[in-house]
């Protein structure tokens, strides 16, 4: 659309501003935002608190090591495979009132959780609550990709969400170790379910006023079949995939992944079949061709890859080399944690400036700081894990830095209408990088070591520990500038124009809508005139029909006073 600029009177008021472009974001919104993310904070606890809560439970519910690793990996599969539908439906019934869902059953199996009395009710609870993450947690990205339109506004947005992610690490390692010590009123584990209770509840109360609703504007129906392809799937490749290694990899987990690979490609004809009968499939083919949209999910799974691998291995090395016990264990990851809120908070600028560079240069600064481990891991047990916590922090800031401008060039590749779907499929993607990450980290880590971390041989000692330690970190490095290599790729591949269109129409709407402005092209009377403002921007008004020739003919002698003069043949020119 063309617009106009007029030239600011020397006389310019500081109060004017432009009557198009996208939106600011408001007070409520940021006070929306922050309410998402406490819930985002939340789930993200969840995910890791368990793990440190876990000889607990197990001596509590006598539970065997299987059921443990339900307890804790039911979770993970339930979230996984429950994801690219809940977005999916808050694309359909509407974000916000799908988040509310989501929150209330997150709090109420949360309860469940914490008053379970034996192994197999904890597990369906556990289910349960990676269910009600997948209806949550989805909406979040949503909301900021359809609130927060204005690019500045989207990418500190962004940086808080990483932010989140970061604190809700450090909460779950270092807070559930905490909360243990404590045994408030003698509750043992149960304790760390029983905290999502009033945060659920506050988050709740919060919502109603502050986050703002928004919906797909084509009202997609859900797709039940190819819901029920993904909550077959995720869990046919990643119950192997968490498993397999503790198991040896037997025959059932090679048959897991051809039966997954077969379904997959169903999945997508089913998917192609429904668009092209004129249905709504729950992967909009829009979705999956965007400009960029694969690889960024490749580097995505990359990432996470790494970075649930790095988790794993560090822990081991902590835990069973250097014989810590798991609270002061937790505590070496904390600046790792805290690198990654500040640089999260810290890259809008950055970003703004540089791009996806960000993440290029972010992945290089990983690979040099687990480059460094092996001049760490000769040092004695305590000045070791003081360096080691260094080295952390260093990673910590480059995968904050990471993340951030990642996340934001997917938004930005994704269609407004397709919010949900596209948020439910990038954080599908991240737990299944860390599932992967989890599987072949771990089997290369034990491969190093020679014998099961969790239960070491007599003859494994710390120099063991440290060589596969330094061997894993190699492999970590190489994996973090791959990451790098590919944002190079994604930062030449241009954004589609689609997003882009649909992002200034749903931007223009927002504003006629929140603010009571008339649309840029509305015939409803006039437009208002910003006198002795700054420059104002004015987009063109519409052509008028075409008059007929005596309407033309007419108006023209009432502009020039003459009557019209008379081509040869008598007939007047009009």
């Amino acid at each position: 659309m063309r617009t106009v600029t007029r030239k600011a009177s020397p006389k310019a008021t500081a109060g004017a501003s432009t009557t198009t472009g996208p939106p600011r974001a408001t007070g409520r919104d940021w006070a929306g935002l922050t309410v998402v993310l406490l819930a985002m904070f939340m789930s993200q606890i969840d995910m890791f608190i368990v793990n440190v809560a876990a000889p607990g439970i197990q001596a509590d519910l006598n539970a065997g090591f299987g059921q443990l690793q339900f307890v804790i990996d039911g979770y993970v599969i339930a979230y996984a495979a429950g994801m690219v539908t809940g977005g999916r439906l808050g694309d359909r019934i509407g974000r916000k009132r799908t988040f509310q869902y989501g929150v209330a059953a997150f709090t109420l199996t949360s309860l469940l959780c914490a008053v379970a009395p034996g192994p197999g009710t904890l597990i369906a609870a556990r289910v349960l609550q990676g269910l009600s993450a997948a209806v949550m947690t989805p909406q979040v990205l949503s909301l900021i990709r359809a609130v927060f339109v204005h690019e500045r506004d989207r990418a500190r947005a962004v940086g808080a969400y990483g932010a989140s992610i970061g604190a809700g690490v450090i909460a779950g390692l270092v807070g559930g170790g905490l909360l243990l010590d404590l045994d408030v009123a003698g509750l043992g584990w149960r304790m760390i379910f029983l905290i999502n209770v009033p945060i659920g509840a506050a988050i709740l109360c919060a919502a109603v006023p502050a986050v703002s609703e928004s919906r797909s504007a084509d009202r997609p129906r859900l797709d039940i079949a190819g819901a029920a392809f993904t909550a077959v799937l995720l869990p046919l490749v990643l119950i192997p995939l968490i498993l397999g290694g503790e198991h040896g990899w037997p025959w059932w987990t090679y048959a897991c992944f051809v039966l997954g690979a077969v379904g997959t490609l169903a999945f997508l004809r089913w998917e192609r079949r429904t668009e092209a009968a004129g249905n709504d499939p729950l992967l909009p083919a829009r979705l999956l061709r965007a400009k960029g949209f694969p690889l960024s999910m490749a580097t995505v799974l990359l990432f996470f890859s790494g970075n649930a691998g790095l988790f794993l291995v560090l822990t081991y090395h902590l835990q069973s080399g250097l014989r810590q016990t798991p609270l002061a264990a937790s505590l070496v990851f904390v600046p790792l944690g805290l690198g990654f809120i500040v640089a999260s908070a810290a890259c809008r600028r950055l970003a703004a400036r540089f791009g996806i560079g960000v993440s290029v240069a972010a992945g290089l600064v990983m690979a040099a700081g687990l480059v460094a481990v092996p001049a760490v891991t000769g040092l004695d047990g305590s000045d070791q894990a003081v360096a080691l916590a260094a080295v952390m922090g260093v990673s910590g800031l480059g995968q904050g830095l990471v993340v951030a401008p990642l996340v934001d060039t997917v938004l930005t590749r994704v269609h407004p209408d397709d919010a949900g779907a596209g948020s439910g499929v990038l954080n599908t993607v991240t737990q299944a990088g860390m599932a992967f990450g989890v599987a072949v980290i771990g089997a290369l880590y034990r491969g190093f070591l020679g014998t099961n971390p969790q239960a070491p041989g007599p003859d494994t000692d710390l120099a063991d520990f440290a060589e596969a330690f330094d061997r894993t970190a190699y492999v970590l490095a190489a994996l973090a500038v791959g990451t790098a290599l590919l944002a190079v790729r994604l930062g030449r591949v241009p954004a589609d124009a689609a997003a882009e269109d649909g992002e200034g129409a749903e931007g223009r709407t927002r504003a006629a809508t929140d603010l009571g402005a008339r649309p840029a092209c509305s015939r409803l009377g006039p437009r208002r005139r910003v006198r002795g403002g700054a420059a104002v921007t004015r987009p063109r008004t519409p052509p008028r029909p075409p008059r007929s020739r005596p309407y033309r003919r007419w108006r023209r002698r009432a502009r020039t006073g003459r009557r019209p003069r008379r081509r040869p043949g008598g007939r007047s020119r009009g």
